[in-house]
């Protein structure tokens, strides 16, 4: 059985599914991870009756452990620690359906700006910096995170 939350901006409700009713972890993540949770039918905590909610304007839709939750609990975040890394490594595909993957500045101008400055991680292409406006891409992904490649002062 899930313990489920749904916390909108104005309340939360709280109930149980029962787990045939939405699979394992491992179904909801890997068998189908682009679905959506539109609508849960939940057994309320306060009513005991089923009822389908609609998570339409929810803010999430917590899986929980118990419903008690704690206040005092101070939340652990590894990343506050953690050295900035200043690139990331990217595969960006246009229209055309060319790829490039290439190291790119971690800051907003990608996302933020018309384009964005790229240098190709293909020791073998004619390319050694690439302007890239985003107008012209069809698909855009993180790859991974990078620190800046030796050879950046050759360029």
């Amino acid at each position: 059985m899930y313990r489920i939350v749904v916390r909108f901006e104005d309340r939360i409700v709280r109930g149980t599914v029962q787990l045939e009713d939405l699979g394992s972890v491992e179904q909801l993540l890997h068998n189908n991870p682009h679905s959506s949770l539109d609508t849960i039918k939940l057994r309320l905590i306060e009513t005991g009756e089923e009822e389908h909610i609609s998570t339409a304007n929810a803010k999430a839709v917590f899986f929980v452990k118990t419903f008690d939750g704690d206040t005092r609990h101070n939340a652990l975040h590894f990343h506050k620690n953690v050295p900035l890394v200043p690139n990331l490594w990217v595969r960006i595909t246009f229209f055309d359906e060319e790829e490039i993957e290439g190291i790119i500045s971690n800051s907003s101008d990608y996302v933020l700006e018309d384009g964005f400055f790229l240098i190709p991680t293909d020791p073998n292409s004619n390319n050694r910096l690439v302007y890239v406006n985003k107008s012209g891409l069809k698909d855009f992904h993180i790859l991974g995170m990078r620190n800046p490649p030796k050879n950046l002062h050759k360029i």
